[in-house]
C-alpha cells in the first residue's frame, strides 16, 4: 500500500517487482488480489504491458484510514488477550493514563452520538 500511495499513479504488478527485485511476481499478484477483495485498492484501467493486457491499480483508502482499520484489529487482539489491560495496570505515568482516559472519553461521546 505504501508504494501505491508514494507512487501517486496507477501501478501494474510488475512495477512492484521492478522497484524491489526481491519480490516475487506471484506473491505481488496474490497481495494485490487480497487488497482488491478488501476494497483497499481498485483497478484503475487495463493497459498493455508488452503484448499482454494487465490491470493497473490505485489505492482507494488513505494511509490514515488504512492504519486506523489495521490498528483497530490489533487493539481488538490486544483486548482479547488482556495485553492492553496489563499495560494499563502496569503504567506508572499519570500523564499517559490521563491521555488514555481522554481518548476513551472522546470515543465514547462519538459512539453515544451515533446511537
Amino acid at each position: 500500500m505504501k508504494t501505491l500511495w508514494d507512487k501517486k499513479e496507477p501501478m501494474i504488478a510488475s512495477d512492484f517487482v521492478q522497484l524491489d527485485p526481491s519480490l516475487n511476481l506471484n506473491s505481488v499478484q496474490s497481495a494485490l488480489r487480497s487488497l482488491l477483495k478488501k476494497n483497499y485498492i481498485e483497478v484503475s484501467d487495463i493497459v498493455y504491458s508488452g503484448k499482454v493486457l494487465t490491470r493497473r491499480y490505485i489505492p482507494v483508502v488513505s494511509s490514515e484510514d488504512y492504519a486506523s482499520e489495521n490498528i483497530n484489529g490489533v487493539l481488538e487482539d490486544l483486548l482479547s488477550s488482556n495485553i492492553l489491560l496489563q499495560y494499563v495496570e502496569s503504567e506508572n505515568d499519570i500523564k499517559v493514563i490521563e491521555r488514555l482516559q481522554e481518548k476513551l472519553e472522546e470515543r465514547k461521546k462519538i459512539l453515544e452520538r451515533k446511537s
